[in-house]
C-alpha cells in the first residue's frame, strides 16, 4: 500500500480539484491507483471521491461509472484528449509551485518567466495566486537595482575564481572581495557562485600503504606537549604523499613552518626513500636557518626513523617529535596541505614527466601557495604576508 507523500488532509483539497482528479480516472485507459501516484494522493482517497461524486455530492448529476468508460463519438474522445492534457499540465504546475512554497511575489513573477512557452501564462498566474496584469507590468519594469549589483559582484567574483585557477570556493572569494573593500555577505557570494557553477576544486587524499610490516619505533609525540607556535621556526612538519606520473608514482615530501603554514623545503623524486625527506629538510635549513630547540614533527615512517634524518636533526639542535601509532591527525596541517595541493592542482590533470610534476609544483608551492593563496588558519592572509606582520 503506497504511503501519504503530501501529509494533506482531505479537507485541505478544492473541490474543483477533487472533480477533476475524479474525472481524470475514469478515463479507459487510467487505473485509480497512477491518478494518485501523478497528483500525489493515496489511491483510498481517489476513491472516496469517485464514490462520492457518483453521489452526487460534488455537485454535479449522478453519473453511472460506466458511462465514463465508453465515449460515443471522436469529438468525445477528442475532448477527452484535451482535458487529460489540460489537467497533466495543471499538476506539473502544481509540482513546481511546491518548490517555492515560501515565495515572494518576485520569485513568483521569475518563475513565471522561466516557463513562459512551457505551460499557459494564465494557469501559472492562477496557482501562484498573482495576477496577470501584475506579472507584464513587472516585465516592462526591467532589471531591478539588486539584480544590476549581483551582476556586477558576480563578474567580480568570476574573475577571482579565475584568478585563482577554480581553487577558491565562497569563504576565500569573500575574504578576497572583502580585502578590496567590496562590502557584501557570505550567503550573497555563496548564492552568485552557485548561480553561475562556480566552486573550489578539492579532492579526497589517499595515502599509499606500505607493503612491508616492519615497524620502527620513533619517538614520542613532543608536540602535544608545547601550545601552538607564535613565532616562526619554532615548529615544523613533515611528510610524504604520492602523485600519479604517467603510469608511475612520484612523491612529494614537504616542510611546513606550523606557525606561518609557509612551504619551507620540499623535493620530489621516483623513489620512497631516506634521500627525498633529507633534500627536503636540508632545503628547509639552508633556507630558514632555525635555531636550537626547533620542533621537528613527523609521522612514524621509515624514511623519518631512518639513523641519517635523526642525526643530522640532532646535529642542528632540532628536537624530533612523531605521531602516535594509528593518529594521522597529529600531522594535520601537512595532511590539509597535500589534500589542498590535489583538489588544486593535480586533481583531473595529466603528468606525463617528473620534469613537468616538478615544474607545476614550483609554480604552485613557490608563487601561488606561499605568495598569494589566501590561508583561513592566519587570518586570510598568504603565508609570506603573515611572516612580514610578524616581523
Amino acid at each position: 500500500m503506497p504511503a501519504y507523500k503530501s501529509g494533506k488532509k482531505t479537507a485541505e483539497y478544492s473541490l474543483n480539484f477533487k472533480r477533476k482528479a475524479v474525472e481524470w480516472s475514469f478515463q479507459s485507459h487510467r487505473t485509480v491507483k497512477s491518478v494518485a501516484e501523478a497528483l500525489d494522493i493515496h489511491p483510498f482517497m481517489l476513491s472516496k471521491w469517485r464514490r462520492a461524486y457518483l453521489d452526487g455530492v460534488f455537485g454535479m448529476p449522478k453519473v453511472p461509472p460506466k458511462s465514463q468508460n465508453k465515449p460515443k463519438s471522436q469529438d468525445e474522445i477528442s475532448a477527452l484528449k484535451q482535458r487529460i492534457a489540460e489537467l497533466e499540465e495543471e499538476n506539473d504546475i502544481l509540482k513546481g509551485v511546491a518548490t517555492i512554497s515560501s515565495r515572494t511575489k518576485a520569485q513568483a513573477f521569475r518563475f513565471i518567466k522561466a516557463f513562459t512557452g512551457v505551460y499557459s501564462v494564465k494557469l501559472m498566474c492562477l496557482h501562484l495566486r498573482v495576477s496577470r496584469s501584475g506579472y507584464y507590468a513587472w516585465l516592462q519594469r526591467g532589471v531591478s537595482k539588486h539584480a544590476q549589483i549581483d551582476k556586477v559582484l558576480g563578474e567580480r567574483i568570476a574573475l577571482l575564481h579565475k584568478r585563482s585557477e577554480g581553487r577558491y570556493g565562497s569563504p576565500k572569494i569573500h575574504e578576497a572581495l572583502k580585502q578590496e573593500g567590496v562590502r557584501v555577505g557570505k550567503k550573497r557570494v555563496a548564492r552568485l557562485m552557485k548561480e553561475a557553477g562556480l566552486k573550489a576544486r578539492v579532492d579526497r587524499v589517499y595515502r599509499r600503504r606500505n607493503k612491508s610490516r616492519a615497524f620502527f619505533k620513533g619517538l614520542k609525540n613532543r608536540r602535544r606537549e608545547l601550545s601552538k607556535p607564535l613565532k616562526i621556526n619554532q615548529q615544523w612538519s613533515s611528510d610524504v604523499t604520492y602523485i600519479r606520473v604517467g603510469n608511475k608514482w612520484g612523491y612529494l615530501a614537504v616542510v611546513i613552518d606550523l606557525c606561518s603554514r609557509k612551504i619551507v623545503g620540499w623535493s620530489l623524486s621516483h623513489r620512497l626513500d631516506t634521500d627525498l625527506t633529507m633534500l627536503a629538510i636540508t632545503k628547509a635549513v639552508r633556507a630558514r636557518k632555525p635555531k636550537q630547540g626547533l620542533l621537528f614533527h613527523t609521522d612514524r615512517g621509515r624514511e623519518y626513523c631512518a639513523d641519517r634524518v635523526r642525526h643530522y636533526l640532532s646535529s642542528i639542535g632540532a628536537m624530533q617529535s612523531m605521531n602516535r601509532p594509528g593518529h594521522c591527525t597529529d600531522n594535520a596541517e601537512v595532511e590539509s596541505f597535500f589534500k589542498t595541493l590535489k583538489g588544486e592542482l593535480i586533481k583531473d590533470a595529466f603528468i606525463g614527466s617528473l620534469v613537468q610534476l616538478e615544474e607545476k609544483l614550483r609554480r604552485y608551492i613557490d608563487y601561488f601557495y606561499n605568495r598569494t593563496r589566501l590561508h583561513g588558519s592566519i587570518g586570510y592572509v598568504s603565508p609570506i604576508a603573515f611572516e612580514k606582520q610578524q616581523i
